[in-house]
């Protein structure tokens, strides 16, 4: 009876899928093994009779094992502890292990799954993912960004803006827009050529940036002409830093011809009514600004104009 339940455990042990070993639990030693081990490692089962946890343990798994090995030697399963070994071409394969230790006995029974492919796809889906989250984020950039001067598009700032115009009516402050439009664009653009003329917007907007407050957000709208939204700003603040902004473009050192700009500005005053839509603020922005913007023209250009001061 004892023969024929040893060759019986024999054959379940040696035909499992799983990778099954017993141990010494004083120093791990591989006292027994099944054919799953020779599978997967490739080394033939003479080499891996008598060797220890760390034989063929990666360098960089060696701390984690052993803490792992503490628990076992103080009578604590290990379930589902991972780690890698070198096989027979060099290559290291992921294992996972469920680990009971026998104190009385002295030895540790294993079970040990191969999950390097497991592994291996989760790092491919990470890295796909990766990939993916890249080019979606390039692609909202490049559907947010205008391609000559690098600012937000028409699109970005309007999103911004009505989401400004949310939040502003919420906190109850005071909300401004510019709108800025080069003057004499057109001439500059017959004189000097396209090339030239994008190149002036280009600087245009790079020196915008750097006049406007870190919390403004500037964009460019179509053509010649660009927007600013200003948080938190009321109309006598909001007309400050117009000025400042037609000042320091009237004043820069263009190249070719002197650059000048007119500017439109509309100030709202939230007090957070239900009874006006949110669509309502956003227009009225828009249009008032524009307005002002209008009335800038007419008065000669190279000037502020803000919708209050238009009769």
């Amino acid at each position: 009876m004892d023969e024929e339940y040893e060759y019986n455990f024999e054959k379940f042990f040696d035909y499992s899928l799983d990778m099954l070993c017993i141990s010494t639990l004083k120093d791990g030693a591989v006292i027994r093994l099944n054919s799953s081990f020779q599978r997967v490692l490739g080394w033939p089962k003479e080499k891996l009779l008598g060797l220890g946890p760390f034989d063929l343990l990666h360098p960089e798994d060696i701390e984690p094992t052993l803490k792992e090995i503490e628990k076992l030697k103080q009578g604590v399963p290990v379930l589902s502890f991972q780690n890698r070994y070198r096989s027979s071409n060099g290559t290291y394969k992921h294992f996972s292990w469920t680990i009971f230790p026998d104190p009385k006995a002295g030895l540790l029974y294993a079970i040990a799954r191969d999950v390097t492919k497991r592994i291996d796809s989760n790092r491919r889906i990470r890295q796909l993912a990766a990939k993916l989250k890249k080019a979606n984020d390039q692609l909202f950039e490049q559907a947010s960004t205008d391609p000559l001067t690098q600012l937000k598009n028409r699109r970005a700032f309007n999103q911004e803006l009505n989401y400004l115009v949310n939040l502003t009516r919420k906190q109850k402050n005071s909300l401004s827009l510019f709108m800025i439009d080069v003057d004499y664009f057109k001439n500059y653009n017959d004189r000097f050529g396209h090339p030239a003329g994008d190149r002036i917007l280009t600087d245009l907007a790079s020196v915008l940036a750097k006049t406007i407050r870190e919390s403004d957000i500037l964009a460019r709208y179509g053509g010649e002409e660009f927007v600013v939204a200003l948080p938190d700003t009321p109309e006598a603040e909001a007309i400050e830093v117009a000025e400042k902004l037609v000042k320091t473009i009237r004043n820069f050192k263009w190249k070719g011809m002197p650059l000048t700009i007119s500017v439109g500005v509309a100030t709202s005053d939230f007090d957070s009514s239900e009874t006006v839509k949110i669509e309502d603020d956003f227009t009225y922005l828009i249009e008032n600004a524009d307005q002002a913007l209008y009335q800038s023209k007419v008065k000669g250009r190279n000037q502020v104009t803000h919708r209050s001061q238009i009769l």
